[in-house]
């Protein structure tokens, strides 16, 4: 319990520094924050969700408390449903991006989410024949 605490912790503190950062990068940002800000976000909480932080995978525990498993087999084997999950970030986040390509931030939040959209199908292709 104390070392999910002490994670916990140390994930937030390290979400307040990158906050602080981007922060800092929008006060001498020359382009205007607007709708196409919000893909570089959606691409972070679709990153968050798909990757392990320890022993810790933030997408497997939100489909717990959703009642939902996080795995097609009861044994953490099979195929995994988080990647459905990263995919309800990404998809948005690389239309915004393509809708409001001159708002700060949108450019990369478009190349993350179809990077990892790529991902995504070419692993569903290698499930699907397997």
């Amino acid at each position: 319990m104390e070392q999910s605490f002490s994670s916990i912790l140390t994930y937030s503190i390290q979400a307040i520094a990158i906050l602080l950062v981007i922060f800092n990068i929008l006060r001498r940002n020359e382009k205007k924050v607007g709708w196409g800000s919000l893909s570089p976000l959606l691409a972070l909480l679709g990153m968050a969700v798909s990757f392990e932080f320890g022993n810790y995978i933030f997408g497997d525990q939100l489909l717990s408390f959703l009642g939902l498993p996080a795995w097609s087999n009861a044994d953490n084997t099979g195929f995994h449903y988080t990647i459905f999950l990263s995919s309800i970030f990404f998809i948005p986040s690389l239309i915004i991006g393509y809708k409001n390509p001159k708002a700060f931030g949108a450019k990369i939040g478009k190349w993350v989410s179809s990077i990892y959209l790529l991902f995504i199908i070419i692993s569903l292709l290698f499930f699907i024949i397997s």
